[in-house]
């Protein structure tokens, strides 16, 4: 017994001898391969080394931003060399948003400003031009005064006016701040009265028909069973220059009349007698009241005006050798082959 218990008993005492040396011999192998690192800024402790560790990972050092040194400002006191410190003002360096953001707000009061302030608010307007209409008979249209100048469009007031009135040739709008407006229109002369009996037009020099509005004196009268007899531009639809009289006046206002009955018409002025007042018919066409009791027409054919007038005179010649006196109408619509009742 006691031959096994000194066997058994070196043998672990030998078992202990070894895994103390490969204990020892693994501890220097990790000292000699890992570096010695300074203590300053690593997590060691002196737990770590008074039991032979030391530490295998290290934690860098936070970076301390530098110090901002506020700038001074010396004022010297005199001639003495004294000075005095004094604080410098620190500058402010917005961002683009908080600018963005300014901006946004002082945009904002300014539109409130121009939509509700009394500043601009329109009270009344200048026009300068008018003969027949009024301030009022403008003021009808706009209706103007009362609301902010902002709101008020000069291209859809000029629409407007020339819609209303087409008498105004031309239309100038100037709009000024606070809440100024200005208008400078033209409107047309009236040189012709076209007398349809139950409707008058007024024609200026260029043909356009105009709504007869106040006193007009010297015009010079058509009579006429028929509307003023238009272009065929303005009325593509219609198969010829003619309107029917059912049509409303007011939509012939600011329409054009037939060019070549206008020059006509402004031929005859120059040619007849002052006592002659023209005519126009709607079988017939153009034409004029003979002094001698009966109307001449030259026709809704317009282009051998001159010829017309030449036959005509030879017309006249012949009925005063003859002692002829037509009791209504002589027509020279056809040059080959006038007539007369």
């Amino acid at each position: 017994m006691s031959v096994n218990s000194t066997s058994t008993l070196n043998r672990a005492e030998q078992l202990r001898q070894r895994r103390a040396q490969k204990t020892a011999s693994r501890a220097s192998a990790a000292r000699k391969s890992a570096p010695l690192k300074s203590p300053v800024g690593t997590k060691t402790g002196p737990s770590f080394f008074s039991r032979g560790y030391q530490a295998s990972t290290s934690v860098p050092l936070r970076k301390i931003p530098p110090m901002r040194v506020r700038r001074q400002y010396y004022y010297p006191l005199g001639s003495s060399g004294a000075e005095i410190r004094l604080p410098a003002i620190p500058l402010v360096k917005p961002g683009t948003r908080l600018i963005s953001a300014i901006l946004l707000v002082l945009c904002a009061m300014v539109l409130y400003t121009l939509a509700f302030s009394d500043q601009f608010e329109v009270q009344s307007f200048q026009v300068t031009g008018l003969q027949r209409l009024s301030y009022a008979d403008v003021e009808a249209v706009l209706r103007l005064e009362g609301s902010q100048i902002i709101e008020f469009d000069p291209g859809h007031a000029r629409e407007a006016l020339r819609a209303a009135f087409p008498e105004l040739a031309s239309i100038d709008i100037q709009v000024g701040i606070p809440a100024e407006v200005t208008l400078q229109v033209t409107e047309r002369q009236p040189v012709f009265m076209w007398d349809k009996g139950d409707q008058v037009y007024w024609l200026d020099a260029e043909g356009v028909i105009l709504p007869p509005r106040g006193d007009a004196e010297g015009l010079i009268r058509i009579e006429s069973n028929i509307t003023p007899p238009l272009t065929f531009i303005d009325l593509p639809a219609k198969s010829g220059a003619e309107n029917s009289s059912s049509d409303s006046p007011t939509a012939l206002w600011g329409q054009q009349v037939d060019a070549l009955l206008l020059k006509a018409i402004n031929d005859l002025v120059f040619r007849l007698s002052p006592e002659s007042n023209l005519v126009y018919n709607s079988i017939y066409g153009l034409g004029w009241q003979d002094p001698r009791g009966w109307e001449v027409y030259i026709g809704k054919n317009l282009e051998n005006f001159e010829q017309k007038l030449t036959v005509y005179e030879s017309i006249v010649e012949y009925f005063e050798k003859m002692g002829i006196h037509p009791q209504e109408l002589v027509s020279i619509e056809f040059i080959n082959a006038p007539f007369y009742k």
